[in-house]
Formats: structure tokens, C-alpha cells, sequence
């Protein structure tokens, strides 16, 4: 595991950019992350699928953060 990475438990879905949202902590500073909902789903049902598969997610935006994929405001999209 690496230590100076560390997921937080806040998966939420963002209204506002139509994303599942979670954080992580990137030696100390506050990560943000989203998936983008797919057009053929609903939050209802994309939130729980994301929070069920959380350590791929994780995987996914570790993968991002190593790659410097942040958009301009610092953001990891998935």
C-alpha cells in the first residue's frame, strides 16, 4: 500500500457535475475524484455500483494521480 496515498470513505454523487465524487489524500493535500454518470444511468443505481467496486476505483485514480492526469482545477476524472 502506498502510504502516501490515502482514500478516504466519502463517496457521494455530485449534482452539480453529474459525478460520483470521492477523495484522497496525496501527501497531505486533498485529492478530488470523479467518475462521470453514464448517460443510461441514474444516480440511484450508479452510486452503490461505484461504492461496491471502490478498490478498482481506487486502483483507477492511484494510476491517474501516478500519471499527473489533473485537469486545471486539480482534479482527477475517471
Amino acid at each position: 500500500m502506498n502510504q502516501q496515498l490515502i482514500f478516504n470513505n466519502d463517496f457521494a454523487f455530485d449534482a452539480t457535475r453529474q459525478a460520483v465524487s470521492f477523495s484522497c489524500l496525496v501527501s497531505g493535500l486533498k485529492v478530488r475524484c470523479f467518475i462521470a454518470l453514464p448517460a443510461e444511468q441514474t444516480p440511484a443505481v450508479f452510486l452503490p455500483q461505484v461504492k461496491a467496486d471502490a478498490f478498482n476505483w481506487e486502483d483507477c485514480a492511484e494510476q491517474a494521480i501516478a500519471d499527473d492526469a489533473y485537469n486545471a482545477a486539480g482534479e482527477i476524472w475517471l
